[in-house]
């Protein structure tokens, strides 16, 4: 009797243990999940919306700054032909003359420095076309420095572009141009200008940049701050010049695209729904007359995937503490339990009285509840230890996917050069004078790849001269022959790179290029007191006295505008600048004799 009562009393005080710990455990474990986790979700929708907004803005000022250049580059050339109606004449002159005279021919050949300067310092520019009307059928190819005969698709269509144009003055398109090292066709950004006569009342002609769509997509790609995010560029009749988008193709109109699409707030991000799909949209307009407009559009799933994330960890932290929190309890309810049965096994066995009494003083303290709360603390912050370093090893690797994203290999054209040497090699079996071109080519890239300011000895500008008058020689055979006067005891001085190169090359388009026969060139260096003198000389063509003072006046005036001289008068501003004034270059000259161009070098 007394054993039943004792039973139903230690199942009772079992079922309360239980109870009393199961809730003390849940209120420990819940109550600071309840309360980080909703802050958590909240502040990382806060947070992500806010990065959104801003990224997305700087995306498309970036992608405005970067068409804006784009439409730069033609309106300069516009302003060139507007600003100088004489070059305007003589570029018509050329395309109405039956067959080029020679001075159409040089002043077309001095007109396309102006363009090819363009097409070779900007990375995205393809090509660049020019037409007037004419009878001739002629088109002008500043980089081929030449106008020809229309023959391929792309300059017909390009014609009959201008045809068709009607009212528009400027305008782009996408292009599909055939190539002709593959059978697939590459896609090219159009930009047409129409040209007018000098009266502005009609148009006269067509000018059109092409530049390179596929640079362009990797560039615009780099701004993309998610994976699924989609930029679209449209004109002022909303239709879609450029997209980044697989599913949407150049031409296509956008609210055909985005039937739901409204003209909302500029300068505000608004919902979008486009499908089963949601949008975070934005768009930016070109302060362009009849300019472009530049939209976003952003899954609201890559938006907030961080948030996803963190309301999963969430419910997954509150299931764990739930089942957690019943896990403790029964295994204390067990502990306790098990000491007061104990105490009662006491008091029903006293023959074992002493044995329990015994372990009783080893645990009397009963720590468990101490114990466990330090092993819920230590368990967060091992998980948020481990949060914080997973969170920094991703950016980490971030950083380091940018930084070999924007990391410019500089050796890459040499290491080619070096491959295509060894190739003609290798078809030949020996040393032949295309392995020998590519082989100096590959030097002087290298030579001309580092800093232009660095400071060299003259023997290695010396070198590098030689370098490149060997591959001029291949370039004009028979046409010049070079003869050096150099004081070996000059050449452990200093001085600017490529200073020389750009002298030589001056006497060879100016002096001997023009020159009917074979000239010479004479290249001297020597010691005088307090300096080093340095001298190119040539037998070619010479200058005329009025071309001559007028060099003279530019070279004076450090202007370094001079388009038949430009290598002169750069050569004079670097000079001036590392050496101060009296190390400027100075001119003597005969006309139809010889041209002398020499420096004075400072010793000290």
């Amino acid at each position: 009797m007394i054993y039943k009562i004792l039973w139903k009393k230690k199942r009772s005080i079992r079922y309360k243990f239980f109870s009393k710990s199961l809730l003390t455990n849940s209120l420990l474990l819940l109550i600071p999940i309840m309360m980080i986790g909703p802050y958590s979700v909240v502040q990382s929708t806060r947070d992500n919306t806010t990065a959104i907004e801003k990224s997305t803005y700087q995306t498309l000022r970036q992608l405005e700054k970067t068409m804006d250049l784009l439409y730069s580059h033609i309106d300069n050339a516009n302003i060139f032909f507007s600003s100088n109606p004489r070059v305007t004449i003589q570029l018509k002159k050329a395309f109405n003359e039956h067959s080029l005279s020679l001075d159409s021919i040089k002043n077309i050949e001095n007109l396309s420095l102006y363009f090819q300067n363009l097409i070779y310092t900007d990375q995205y520019i393809e090509n660049i076309y020019v037409y007037y009307e004419n009878d001739n059928n002629r088109i002008y190819l500043p980089q081929k420095g030449a106008i020809q005969t229309v023959t391929s698709p792309d300059e017909k269509g390009f014609i009959q572009t201008y045809e068709h144009s009607g009212n528009k003055d400027i305008w782009m398109e996408v292009h599909k141009k055939q190539t002709s090292y593959s059978s697939n066709s590459v896609d090219s950004l159009m930009i047409y200008q129409r040209l007018y006569t000098r009266s502005g009342l009609k148009p006269a002609g067509l000018i059109a940049f092409e530049y390179n769509l596929t640079k362009l997509d990797q560039y615009f790609k780099t701004m993309l701050q998610y994976e699924k995010q989609s930029v679209y560029i449209v004109d002022s009749s909303r239709n879609v010049i450029y997209t980044n988008s697989q599913s949407s193709t150049p031409g296509q109109e956008l609210n055909t695209l985005f039937p739901e699409l409204t003209q909302e707030k500029e300068n505000h991000l608004f919902d979008l729904k486009n499908g089963n799909v949601y949008n975070k949209a934005a768009y930016l307009k070109s302060p362009r007359t009849n300019g472009l407009t530049y939209f976003t559009f952003t899954p609201s799933s890559e938006i907030y995937k961080t948030t996803r994330n963190l309301s999963g960890t969430y419910l997954l932290l509150t299931f764990s503490a739930i089942i957690l929190s019943f896990a403790l309890a029964f295994y204390k309810t067990n502990r306790e339990y098990l000491y007061i049965n104990r105490i009662i096994d006491i008091f029903s066995n006293p023959d074992e009285a002493q044995k329990y009494f015994d372990q009783m003083n080893g645990n009397a303290a009963n720590p468990f509840e101490y114990i466990m709360l330090n092993i819920i603390r230590l368990f967060l912050d091992q998980k948020y230890l481990k949060i914080q370093a997973s969170e920094r090893d991703y950016r980490m690797q971030t950083l380091k996917m940018q930084a070999l994203q924007h990391q410019i290999n500089p050796h890459f054209l040499h290491n080619t050069l070096n491959i295509i040497y060894w190739e003609a090699v290798r078809l030949t079996s020996s040393e032949n004078s295309c392995s020998s071109m590519v082989s100096n080519l590959s030097s002087v890239m290298r030579y001309s790849l580092s800093d232009p300011q660095e400071t060299v000895t003259i023997r290695e500008e010396i070198g590098y001269l030689k370098t490149y008058l060997d591959i001029m020689k291949s370039r004009y055979t028979d046409r010049f022959n070079i003869h050096y006067r150099i004081d070996e005891s000059c050449t452990i001085y200093s001085i600017k790179k490529m200073i020389l190169q750009p002298l030589v090359e001056n006497s060879i388009y100016h002096g001997i290029k023009e020159k009917e026969g074979k000239g010479t060139i004479w290249t001297g260096i020597r010691k005088l007191k307090n300096s080093i003198l340095i001298y190119i000389l040539d037998d070619g063509v010479g200058i005329t006295p009025e071309k001559l003072q007028d060099i003279h006046n530019r070279l004076g005036n450090a202007s370094g505008d001079c388009a038949d001289h430009i290598g002169l008068t750069n050569t004079n501003l670097r000079l001036t600048l590392a050496y101060g004034d009296k190390a400027g270059l100075q001119l003597k000259s005969v006309y139809g004799k010889y041209t002398l161009v020499y420096f004075l070098l400072p010793l000290n």
